[in-house]
């Protein structure tokens, strides 16, 4: 029986070191000079994209507040 759980310990503590292995490996790739690279892109264009959307929206708002002013004349009453 102590020879059976001494076994099932070592294979354990193998398992454990192959999945710290693994990890270490997998977190050398996250971290990577060309991932923190793609990120930064990435991130940048995001930037870029919702800076976009922004001025699309704020075109949008202003067409429908002119159409909303002509449609109630509310334009016609701001002149006079």
């Amino acid at each position: 029986m102590s020879d059976k759980f001494n076994t099932l310990k070592d294979q354990a503590g193998e398992k454990l070191g192959e999945l710290k292995e693994k990890a270490g490996e997998a977190w050398d790739k996250l971290n990577s000079p060309e991932n923190k690279e793609r990120l930064t892109h990435l991130k940048d264009e995001a930037a870029e994209k919702l800076n976009e959307a922004e001025e699309k929206l704020h075109d949008l708002a202003d067409k429908a507040k002119g159409v909303w002013n002509k449609m109630t004349g509310h334009r016609d009453e701001e002149k006079k």
